[in-house]
């Protein structure tokens, strides 16, 4: 089975005849439209660039795929979201790599990759969450592919600005902590307004020495103005950080145009 991006209607028309020849081999092969205007679709016009019929084929509802021996459920029919964001695999390499022993917090969660990379590194907890229940289901079967045990203790269901204050008052804290906030949402959130508000209170829940793991992929934002983000939201909560670690969309397979749309960092917070 072969999933196919495009960015507009028209090119994937102009593609599909190339398409059919280079992608014979696989039995079926769905189609995502990405337009810039994506985040403004209404649900009729998301229907209509991500169908749920196959370009050729017979339908399939899930498939696992597998990256750096990670198994994922992937559903081709799941709307432009089909479980697993591509560009984010050399990070969720690194969680593997910097998990181990930590108790981690991963907010936004979506369906749990990068909390599932956590556990598979070694962490001593990781708590998944979410506001989405059906997502959160979704990151369980990732776990179980995976041969995780799944605690519906860590695959919470909530706000993450309601349960980061909620920590606080509790005093509890985590070695590691994700924040990778949609770019647009459905809920109050706005990334260009709420980032270092979000950051702050994030901040207030890393233990010392702790590290931050903040990403975005807000394409009008440039980097220079998400680093100012990130050092305002740590002046509000009195931490201090630096970045050990810079990410943008991972070569070849995502060509950087005139600025990356992917930006994450990893901060050691003190």
């Amino acid at each position: 089975m072969a999933i196919v991006h495009a960015d507009s209607t028209s090119i994937l028309q102009e593609w599909l005849p190339a398409l059919r020849i280079v992608l014979a081999e696989y039995e079926s092969a769905y189609a995502k439209v990405h337009p810039r205007s994506a985040s403004r679709l209404t649900p009729s016009q998301i229907r209509s660039h991500s169908p749920e019929e196959p370009l050729w084929g017979r339908p399939v509802e899930t498939v696992t795929v597998e990256e750096y021996g990670v198994g994922y459920l992937v559903r081709p029919t799941a709307g432009l979201s089909v479980g697993l964001f591509l560009d984010m695999r050399e990070v969720r390499q690194w969680l593997r790599k910097v998990a181990h022993g930590r108790t981690v917090l991963n907010l936004f969660a979506y369906t749990c990759s990068l909390g599932l990379c956590a556990t598979l590194g070694g962490a001593s907890r990781v708590l998944n969450l979410d506001l989405s229940r059906a997502y959160l289901e979704w990151g369980q079967a990732n776990y179980q592919l995976n041969g995780c045990a799944v605690d519906q203790r860590d695959f919470v269901s909530g706000d993450a600005f309601h349960w980061l204050r909620r920590f606080a008052r509790r005093d509890q804290r985590f070695d590691l902590v994700i924040v990778d906030p949609p770019s647009f949402s459905s809920t109050p959130f706005a990334v260009t307004r709420d980032y270092p508000r979000l950051v702050e209170a994030a901040a207030r829940v890393v233990s010392p020495s702790g590290l931050l793991l903040a990403a975005t992929n807000h394409a009008a934002t440039p980097d220079h103005r998400f680093d100012t983000w990130l050092g305002a939201g740590l002046a509000r909560a009195h931490r201090r950080g630096h970045i050990i670690q810079r990410w943008h969309e991972p070569m070849p397979d995502f060509p950087i145009g005139q600025r990356p749309y992917l930006k994450v960092r990893a901060l050691e917070v003190r």
